[in-house]
């Protein structure tokens, strides 16, 4: 097992590559070398690690609605999992409490009843603004979310605005997280498709909402167009899938995978972020990452990640602090050879990344920007590499 090498070995084979307004992308490769590189296959029986199960309540056949879509906890110790057309609440034991449905046939979508179109669970977030409250949405009815109530999930309190969640094929992200007030917002990022074209850019790759309200038409609403940007009108061909987004230190990550610009061919995965104190969400930035074993194979395609604190054993082994944060991120291979596809194939890595060093690598790519001055994330709307002033340590 060895450690992460230090980032400023690779810091030379940086070019920046994207920028929007106020915004640079930065190359960044960090190679981790056999950092818990998953080689051994396990075999047995999969109910040795049963914990607690429960039946779906949905009777009718659809295979696809036995489908677990997000996990969350509440600071009460319950569990709530957001599935196809269902909602469980479980307790600390994983029995089950309670269970809600997802599905209005009284909102037919599309022409057709809920529960035969599946309604896929996109955002499940404890909203710690308010006590007793969930903020659950689905893939249907043109991406609404509804406020519940933690202690009965079957009550509503009240529905969101439309185009918040992305549809049943397409990645969604969220987190509430402090705004440039620093109250609490949503922090939504969506996969901008063919369809959301469709629906006159009614989809945003990333907005910032407000979770006050006063009436259905104002909750989780991007108050202002200063509380999201748009994708390039070109860019119907750069599908982005998310696949977490984290609060840390003043900014708001998202880790996801897409092509390196409109017109090259080739598939990496990035590490974006904007600022949460800022007026607006301009100053958004991104690196590139990709996870790489000593043979040299390259593991490309992000398909998970996790940040929490290196803990005892991982911190022994990497030379780290037992409480200092890491991004841990699976990875998979290409079909088709590195970086020729958004196909993952069954060959995949788990990589260990310090959050020094990825901080260190954004800082980087603001230094790039205003040194070179000129940069673009061509499939983001009106793109360039603005001034950016002093840029301090720990951002």
């Amino acid at each position: 097992m060895r450690s992460v090498p230090d980032l400023n070995s690779t810091m030379e084979n940086f070019r920046i590559h994207t920028a929007i307004l106020s915004a640079v992308g930065f190359s960044l490769s960090i190679f981790c070398v056999n950092v818990f590189m998953v080689l051994a296959e396990w075999q047995g029986d999969l109910s040795a690690y049963e914990l607690a199960s429960f039946n779906n309540p949905d009777q009718e056949d659809v295979p696809r609605s036995q489908t677990f879509n997000h996990f969350t906890l509440s600071d009460h110790g319950d569990v709530y999992v957001g599935a196809v057309n269902w909602l469980y609440r479980l307790n600390s034991r994983l029995e089950q409490i309670q269970n809600a449905s997802t599905c209005d046939d009284s909102m037919p979508y599309k022409g057709m009843p809920c529960r035969r179109t599946n309604n896929y669970n996109k955002i499940l977030v404890v909203d710690t603004t308010r006590p007793n409250s969930l903020i659950t949405c689905g893939g249907v009815f043109d991406g609404i979310c509804q406020l519940r109530q933690l202690q009965d999930i079957d009550v509503v309190v009240t529905q969101s605005v439309p185009f918040v969640a992305g549809f049943e094929d397409v990645t969604t992200v969220s987190l509430i997280a402090p705004g440039r007030d620093g109250k609490g917002m949503l922090y939504v990022a969506v996969t901008y498709t063919g369809e959301n074209v469709y629906l006159q850019n009614a989809f945003q790759p990333i907005t910032r909402r407000a979770l006050t309200f006063e009436s259905e038409s104002t909750f989780l609403g991007a108050l202002t167009e200063n509380n999201f940007f748009l994708t390039n009108t070109d860019a119907g061909g750069v599908e982005t899938r998310y696949f977490l987004t984290f609060d840390y230190i003043g900014f708001t990550y998202f880790v996801f995978s897409q092509k390196e610009d409109l017109n090259p061919v080739r598939y990496v995965s990035k590490i974006s972020r904007v600022c949460q104190t800022g007026p607006n969400l301009d100053a958004y930035t991104e690196i590139t990452i990709q996870c790489s074993k000593s043979d040299g194979s390259v593991y490309s395609l992000v398909q998970a990640a996790h940040l929490g604190p290196a803990g005892p054993d991982l911190a022994a082994s990497l030379g780290l602090h037992a409480d200092e944060q890491v991004l841990y991120a699976v990875f998979a291979k290409n079909q088709g050879g590195v970086g020729s596809s958004n196909v993952p194939i069954e060959h995949s890595a788990l990589c260990v990344y310090r959050m020094t060093d990825i901080l260190a690598g954004f800082r980087e790519a603001v230094r790039g920007c205003i040194q070179d001055g000129d940069a673009s994330v061509e499939y983001l709307h009106s793109p360039y590499c603005a001034g950016f002033g002093d840029v301090g340590e720990g951002q």
